[in-house]
Order: C-alpha cells, then sequence, then structure tokens
C-alpha cells in the first residue's frame, strides 16, 4: 500500500510544480525536493521488508560468498543516485545528471566483477 500512497504523494508534488513552476520556480524545486524526500521516507519499510528477505535467502544459501551485502548497497547507490541525478535534471543540469548516472554505472559494475568472478569459477568447477 505504500506505493499507492507514494504515487499519490508524487503525482500531487508534480501538479504542483506544474503550476509554480512558471510564476516561483524555486518554491516548485522546494517541493519537488520535499516530495522526493517523502517518498523515501515512505518507503524504508518496504526497504526493511527488502532486506529480511535478502537475510532470510543469505541463511538458505549453503555457500554465500558473502556478496548478498554487496548487492543490497549497490542497490541503495543506485536508488540514492538516480534520485540525485532527477533533482540534477530537474535543475536544469543535464550534463550533471548524466556525469551521476555515467559514475554510477561504472561503480556498479566495478562492485559486481567478484560476484560475476565467483559465478565463473562455480561453472569453471561445475565443468571441471
Amino acid at each position: 500500500m505504500s506505493a499507492l500512497r507514494i504515487l499519490a504523494l508524487c503525482l500531487t508534488a508534480a501538479l504542483i510544480c506544474a503550476s509554480l513552476r512558471t510564476t516561483h520556480p524555486q518554491i516548485a524545486s522546494a517541493v519537488a525536493l520535499a516530495a522526493g524526500v517523502a517518498a523515501m521516507m515512505l518507503s524504508t519499510e518496504d526497504l526493511g521488508r527488502f532486506a529480511g528477505a535478502v537475510r532470510q535467502l543469505e541463511d538458505c544459501a549453503s555457500q554465500g560468498g558473502g556478496h548478498q551485502i554487496g548487492l543490497i548497497k549497490i542497490c541503495g547507490v543506485s536508488m540514492i543516485a538516480e534520485f540525485a541525478s532527477d533533482i540534477c535534471r530537474d535543475a536544469g543540469e543535464a550534463a550533471l545528471s548524466h556525469r551521476i548516472d555515467a559514475g554510477v554505472k561504472m561503480g556498479v559494475v566495478a562492485a559486481a566483477l567478484p560476484v560475476a568472478a565467483e559465478i565463473m569459477e562455480r561453472i569453471a568447477e561445475l565443468l571441471a
């Protein structure tokens, strides 16, 4: 149900921002930022459930390599970076927004490389 609340909040904020953008662009940006922070706060319960499910999966895995926490961090960083990128884009800084996106993509790939290496090792063990 929090998804519906987030949807309603963001749509309402978008309508308010659209009406304010022509006369008071600074206030519109502040409303968008506040709505984004409120939406993130509303999603903390779902994030807690997600973390619990990942912990449960980790307990079920007999040979966990400890990469689950890294994957959760990657998801968190990606969400925060998308939020920052959207703020930059709304502020008219499209180039800065693209730099954030590119930097996070490189970081995600770098963080995922150990997981990919472990998968390749396990495939090699199975084929040997």
